[in-house]
Order: structure tokens, then C-alpha cells, then sequence
């Protein structure tokens, strides 16, 4: 496929892929892939956390990987969109979009889920080492 840019959008592109080490098709791709995610799912827009990933957030809520999180936390008996909701104090209409989100997107969704775990249980092994240590 070949696109042809205007002159202030090539420029912009190229500024940003210079400044940020991505060759230009990849910031083309992610633009385009997140876009195209954005039509689909109005109520979620990307951010770019500290670590330089790209997270699918809520225009009026949280990212869609903590919602996901607190949906997989409550016990299957518990598990609604008002539940969840009010125990996150969000709309329901925030679960839910969040919900059709992961839906479409399951393995970013389950992949952030997964980081975040291992770093949850990193987390908690430094600090029973530490404990050990001061303990004996």
C-alpha cells in the first residue's frame, strides 16, 4: 500500500518517528490500529504510560485493563456490570464499555493482565526476601 501524506502530516510523522527511535511504519500502523480500535469503541482513547507502552483508557474512566482486572477478581456469582461497577465507582456503562473492549482486543487485554501480575508476584518475593533478612 503506498500513502502519500501531505506535506505538515509527513513532517509531523517524521519529527515523531526521529524523536521517539520508531521507524515510520510503525507509528503509521500503531495511528491506524488505534484509530480504527477508537471507531469501533467510541468511549476509549490511547495513552502512552511511563514505560512508553500504549494503554486503551476510558475517555471518563480508568484504563481498560483495571476493569478487566476487577471483573476477574469478583467471584462468579458476583460477577455483573453493576456489581463491578459500583464496587470501582464507575457507571455501568463504563464496565461495559470496557467489557466490549477486551472482547475485541482479548489478547492485549489478557497480556497487560499477565505483566501484572508477574510484576505483582516480583513485587512480593523482593519484599519477602527483605523481610527474611531482617528477621535473621
Amino acid at each position: 500500500m503506498n500513502i502519500r501524506f501531505g506535506e505538515r502530516v509527513r513532517g509531523s510523522l517524521e519529527q515523531f518517528a526521529h524523536r521517539t527511535g520508531q521507524p515510520k511504519s510503525r507509528v503509521v500502523n500503531t495511528a491506524v490500529s488505534e484509530w480504527l480500535a477508537a471507531q469501533a469503541h467510541p468511549r476509549v482513547r490511547f495513552m502512552t504510560i511511563e514505560t512508553g507502552e500504549r494503554r486503551a483508557t476510558l475517555t471518563d474512566g480508568p484504563q481498560v485493563w483495571t476493569i478487566a482486572a476487577a471483573w476477574q477478581s469478583h467471584p462468579d456469582a458476583l460477577r455483573n456490570v453493576e456489581t463491578v461497577a459500583d464496587a470501582l465507582g464507575l457507571p455501568p456503562s463504563a464496565v461495559t464499555a470496557s467489557l466490549a473492549y477486551w472482547a475485541d482486543y482479548r489478547d492485549e487485554i489478557d497480556g497487560i493482565l499477565e505483566r501484572h501480575r508477574a510484576a505483582q508476584d516480583d513485587a512480593l518475593a523482593a519484599w519477602e526476601r527483605l523481610q527474611a533478612l531482617q528477621q535473621g
